[in-house]
């Protein structure tokens, strides 16, 4: 059994390294069953979980009758991550098409750990927005962020036509925010960010806590980005 879990990981490594190697490049057709069974000395039902591994985590796609296809692969964005972070300044210096929809703005009561982390003492009220960021047309993070609503009275008015939380605070609320602390994190998905990046839900994804103040010690922001694994190479500046 062990030996067959790892002959199906063999095979899929295999398709994997020779994709990305140029050996099968986008649109072309990968071997058939017959042919993996016979390179690899293996069963039918062994290449099948090979080829369905490397197609859930979106290298192929299969079609009825007709074999196996290579994906079209995003190419990784470069990001920088440094205090003064802003993912549309970002972009802009690397000449990259982006941009951002707002899917959801609620004031809320905040949770213990909430006030904890935006060191709320009079009013216990944050703003809760998500934002789906996209580059290229192609959905890269999903950031859930709240905000003190003492700190942006109103902010649902400020928000027609969004496409910068940070241009915001600076137009509209004379802050600078900048970033204090980040916590990153690999993991799994859950179905609705899977759904939203629009990729398999065993793909990994990055976690990113981040903690933002304005100026030095005052917390206006607390936000948690999940971005795909497969289109953003970090840069961290000290």
């Amino acid at each position: 059994m062990v030996q067959t879990e790892l002959q199906h990981l063999k095979i899929a490594e295999y398709l994997i390294n020779c994709i990305n190697t140029g050996v099968y490049q986008e649109g072309d057709k990968i071997p058939s069953e017959n042919e993996l069974c016979s390179r690899f000395a293996a069963k039918r039902s062994v290449v099948r979980q090979a080829i369905a591994r490397a197609a859930n985590l979106g290298w192929l796609t299969s079609r009825q009758g007709k074999g196996s296809f290579v994906n079209k692969k995003p190419r990784p964005v470069s990001y920088s991550l440094s205090s003064q972070t802003r993912f549309s300044d970002n972009m802009d210096d690397q000449g990259i098409v982006h941009s951002c929809k707002l899917l959801n703005c609620m004031m809320r009561r905040s949770s213990e750990t909430e006030k904890h982390y935006l060191q709320l003492e009079n009013d216990p009220s944050v703003y809760e927005l998500e934002i789906l960021r996209f580059v290229n047309q192609c959905p890269i993070s999903v950031t859930t962020t709240l905000l003190p609503a003492e700190k942006v009275p109103r902010l649902e008015q400020h928000l027609i036509n969004f496409h910068s939380l940070y241009q915001v605070l600076s137009d509209f609320y004379h802050l600078m925010p900048r970033r204090s602390k980040s916590i990153f994190q690999a993991m799994l998905p859950d179905t609705r960010d899977a759904g939203l990046l629009d990729i398999p839900e065993n793909v990994p994804i990055i976690r990113i806590e981040s903690f933002v103040n304005h100026l030095k010690n005052h917390p206006i922001e607390y936000s948690n980005s999940r971005i795909r694994g497969d289109m953003e190479k970090g840069l961290i500046t000290f």
